[in-house]
């Protein structure tokens, strides 16, 4: 059996561009790598993995270096991007683009009198005030219940999560990942696994995954749940966009 940590970022700036964490979010990822110190166990080999968004790269970053400092004994990989556990994805002109660049860029488009592209009201029904409920979690509330064209469903985020795990060398039972993710992908996942909505995950909470050959066992909030890990997609689901770990944001 191996262990996966789907942990969310600590505290960022905003939610209005990729624009990384505050001095209080990089404080909550050295007080998890201090939590992980004391839960790993002797000689463990540890991967850090995490989403390609500047917010999701710095816990990597900061949880390797306190886990360096504070365990010797432990077997730490390099940090590495994949895609599969980005953040909350939107389509726009064919391409699946990270949602925070997407807000980033609604707030700069002007329309001047022209229709109003249906990717804009798509963005303004998720975001209604384009600051203070997304500090708070409160799109992710609504994504969870919104049926739309422009916005990742929960439960493809929830087979891209899956198609990350599959992904990962989960057959070493001395062997940990820890990946830095963001809330919709850990809600999203969870939601898939217990069957109901945890509701919005904390700033550097996780959820634990326990994979045993076919078979894993997901924890969250103290509900545990024995599944089956999925390897046949829905027919409506193309493989290729589970596929690719390596995809970036393209640029506006």
């Amino acid at each position: 059996m191996s262990r996966v940590l789907l942990i969310r970022h600590g505290e960022t700036h905003g939610y209005l561009d990729d624009v990384g964490l505050t001095e209080h979010g990089e404080e909550q990822c050295r007080a998890k790598a201090d939590e992980l110190a004391g839960d790993l166990p002797a000689d463990a080999r540890v991967a850090l993995v995490h989403a390609p968004t500047a917010r999701a790269t710095a816990p990597a970053r900061v949880l390797r270096e306190v886990l360096a400092a504070r365990r010797d004994d432990l077997d730490l990989g390099d940090a590495r991007a994949d895609a599969r556990f980005d953040s909350l994805q939107f389509l726009h002109e064919g391409a699946a683009r990270e949602s925070s660049g997407v807000a980033a860029y609604r707030l700069r488009v002007s329309q001047n009198g022209a229709p109003t592209p249906d990717w804009v009201r798509a963005y303004d029904r998720f975001d209604t005030d384009y600051g203070a409920a997304s500090r708070l979690g409160g799109p992710i509330d609504r994504w969870m219940a919104l049926v739309g064209l422009h916005f990742e469903p929960p439960q493809v985020i929830a087979y891209r999560a899956w198609a990350g795990i599959r992904a990962l060398d989960t057959s070493d039972p001395a062997g940990v990942t820890l990946v830095a993710s963001h809330s919709a992908l850990l809600r999203g996942f969870a939601a898939a696994a217990l069957g109901h909505d945890p509701g919005e995950p904390r700033n550097l909470e996780q959820v634990e995954v326990v994979v045993d050959g076919a078979r894993a066992t997901v924890t969250f909030r103290g509900e545990r749940v024995d599944v089956e890990v999925p390897t046949a997609l829905p027919p409506w689901l193309n493989p290729a966009y589970l596929d690719d770990g390596t995809r970036a944001a393209l640029p506006w």
